[in-house]
C-alpha cells in the first residue's frame, strides 16, 4: 500500500539523517570525499547482492546505468564535496528541495499539472526546514551550494526515472544492479582520490556504518517506496531530514534547540502531512 511505501521512505530518511552527522564528521577531519563515497558503495554492492539473493541479470542496461550514474556516483560525489564549502546543514537543505523539485518533473515528464496542495505542503514543509537549519546555515563558496543543487537534481531524476526498471527487476535487484553500475561510474574519480585518509580503525568503522546503513538498506527501502508510494509520495518526507538531523544533534552532540528552530520542526512536520495526502 501507499502508506506502507511512505513508512520505508521514513526509515530511509531516518537513516540518511545519521549520514549527515557522519559525513560531518568525517570530512571535518580531513577524510577524502571522493575515496569515501567509492569505499561506501564498494562496501554496500555486495551488501546490496547479498540482501537481493543475487539476482540475474534481466537487461536495461542502459536505465540501470544512468539510474547508477545519478543516484549513486554524481548524487554521493556532489554531495560529499559540496561539505568541504558548505555545513552540512546547507547541503541538506537542498536536499530537502528534491521534494518539490521531484513532483514538478515527475508532473513535467507525465505532461499533467503537478498537485496543488501536495505542492503547497511541500514548499511549507521546505519552508519549516529552512527555519530547522537556519543556525547552521554556513557558506564558505558558492560553489558548495551549486555541487549541492547539483545533487539535488540528480536524486529527483533518479527517484522520477526509478520506476521504469520494476517491469523487470523488485527493487532490492533493481538497487543491487544500479548500485555495481554507479561503483563502476565513480570509479575512474579513484585517480584523483586519496585513500590514505580512510587509514584510520574510527573511519573505516564509519563508513562501514555508512555503506550498510544509509547505504545498502536505506537505499533499497527507498526503491521499495517509489514503487509502492510512487516519487512523488516517497519524495514528500524528504523535508524531514534536517528535523531528524537537528533532533539527532539535541540528543547526541547536547546542541540547543531555539524557538525558532522548534516553529520550523512543527512547519516541516505539518508540510510532510499535507504533501504526503495531498
Amino acid at each position: 500500500s501507499a502508506m506502507r511505501g511512505v513508512s520505508y521512505a521514513l526509515f530511509s530518511v531516518a537513516a540518511w539523517s545519521t549520514n549527515y552527522l557522519v559525513g560531518r564528521f568525517l570530512v571535518a577531519g580531513g577524510v577524502d570525499p571522493v575515496a569515501m563515497s567509492i569505499l561506501r558503495f564498494a562496501v554496500a554492492t555486495p551488501l546490496l547482492f547479498v540482501m537481493a539473493r543475487f539476482p540475474p541479470y534481466r537487461g536495461a542496461a542502459r536505465r540501470l546505468a544512468l539510474l547508477g550514474l545519478l543516484g549513486v556516483a554524481s548524487f554521493n560525489l556532489l554531495l560529499y564535496s559540496s561539505l568541504a564549502y558548505v555545513t552540512a546543514a546547507v547541503a541538506s537543505l537542498f536536499v530537502v528541495l528534491a521534494s518539490p523539485a521531484t513532483q514538478l518533473l515527475e508532473a513535467a515528464l507525465a505532461r499533467r499539472r503537478p498537485g496543488g496542495v501536495a505542492l503547497l505542503g511541500s514548499l511549507a514543509a521546505v519552508a519549516g526546514a529552512y527555519l530547522t537549519l537556519e543556525p547552521y546555515l554556513a557558506v564558505r563558496s558558492y560553489l558548495g551550494p551549486l555541487l549541492a543543487a547539483l545533487a539535488t537534481l540528480a536524486w529527483a531524476l533518479y527517484t522520477v526515472l526509478m520506476r521504469g526498471v520494476y517491469r523487470l527487476y523488485s527493487p532490492v535487484e533493481a538497487m543491487a544492479w544500479i548500485s555495481l553500475f554507479g561503483l563502476a561510474a565513480m570509479s575512474p574519480t579513484a585517480a584523483v582520490s586519496k585513500p590514505a585518509t580512510l587509514a584510520d580503525p574510527l573511519v573505516l568503522a564509519l563508513v562501514a556504518y555508512i555503506a550498510a546503513v544509509p547505504g545498502a538498506l536505506a537505499y533499497a527501502a527507498w526503491n521499495v517506496a517509489v514503487q509502492r508510494a510512487g516519487p512523488r509520495g516517497s519524495a514528500a518526507v524528504l523535508p524531514l531530514m534536517p528535523v531528524l538531523t537537528t533532533l539527532l544533534s539535541y540528543l547526541l552532540l547536547g546542541e540547543a534547540l531555539t524557538a525558532t528552530q522548534l516553529m520550523g520542526i512543527a512547519v516541516a512536520v505539518a508540510g510532510v502531512y499535507i504533501s504526503a495526502r495531498g
